[in-house]
């Protein structure tokens, strides 16, 4: 997977294919050639997507939300891709923790 950081530098990193299928088909990469394929976001870039595509509201309780927040958390398998995170606030980020999205509802009720 090739890529660029937040200021311009160039990365390369060896990953799996099916991560790599995972991340095309989510829309966090798209296929270069056979051998490769490309981030379509730098960190910065995504997380202001992710923001901006949820209008800054948090998607669990509704207020203003300047975090991100996997659905299913990174611990569980979950990746870093348009399609797995949502906007959050800091507060239900933090009780979310690595619960996912149905086990933090039943919580909060």
């Amino acid at each position: 997977m090739r890529g660029k950081t937040d200021n311009g530098r160039r990365w390369y990193q060896e990953i799996e294919p099916e991560l790599a299928q995972i991340l095309v088909r989510e829309g966090a990469a798209v296929v270069v050639n056979r051998t490769t394929i490309r981030r379509l976001y730098s960190n910065k870039e995504f997380r202001q997507l992710i923001l901006t595509r949820d209008n800054y509201t948090c998607r669990f309780c509704g207020n203003y939300g300047d975090t991100i927040d996997h659905e299913l958390p990174r611990a569980k398998g979950g990746h870093t891709t348009p399609a797995n995170c949502v906007c959050a606030c800091y507060e239900c980020n933090q009780l979310k923790a690595n619960r996912d999205v149905d086990e933090f509802m039943r919580m909060l009720d």
